[in-house]
């Protein structure tokens, strides 16, 4: 019973180990290429990371306290069960300050070729910002972003009028 009890255990700790390294290759990957993907995985990502690093931080700290018996160590071990009520604490702060998902963002044209897109500020002193996409398929890049003051977005419903507009802003 005790050997099925740390299999079961054995795999989910390799499932949460597997899925840590996938999710700092997904950093890695939107932090190196100019191209991005699913930008809601990121917000997931925000959210999973720190526990995720913190299981594998603690059991790595409690093996070696068990291997030394080192004061220092087990300080170090306790004070890292302390920053479970500051993660928490953290996620809920940027969860309430970031601002809903479905009214952030309006999409005002998109095709196979380019995504226009309005970020609306969340405060008050934010100001809203105009972002056009080269789209490839799941892949977006970011090809022009400013200020929306200026800008008539009603103009820029066809893949010619974003062209000749980002030409413009070139120049």
């Amino acid at each position: 019973m005790c050997t099925q009890q740390h299999n079961i255990y054995r795999k989910v700790r390799s499932a949460l180990s597997y899925l840590m390294w996938a999710e700092l290759l997904w950093l890695i990957f939107n932090w190196i290429s100019p191209w991005k993907l699913w930008s809601d995985a990121n917000t997931l990502i925000v959210c999973t990371l720190p526990w995720l690093i913190l299981f594998f931080l603690i059991r790595y700290i409690k093996r070696k306290w068990e291997e030394e018996g080192n004061a220092s160590i087990g300080c170090l071990y306790t004070s890292t069960w302390m920053t479970i009520p500051l993660i928490i604490a953290v996620q809920l702060f940027y969860l309430w300050i970031s601002p809903p998902f479905d009214k952030s963002k309006e999409i005002v044209y998109e095709d196979t070729h380019y995504r226009v897109t309005i970020v609306y500020g969340f405060l008050a002193t934010n100001t809203d910002f105009i972002r056009i996409d080269e789209v490839f398929g799941p892949f977006h890049r970011e090809v022009y972003q400013s200020e929306r003051y200026g800008i008539d977005t009603k103009k820029l419903n066809s893949t010619t009028a974003i062209e000749a507009f980002l030409k413009q802003q070139k120049q």
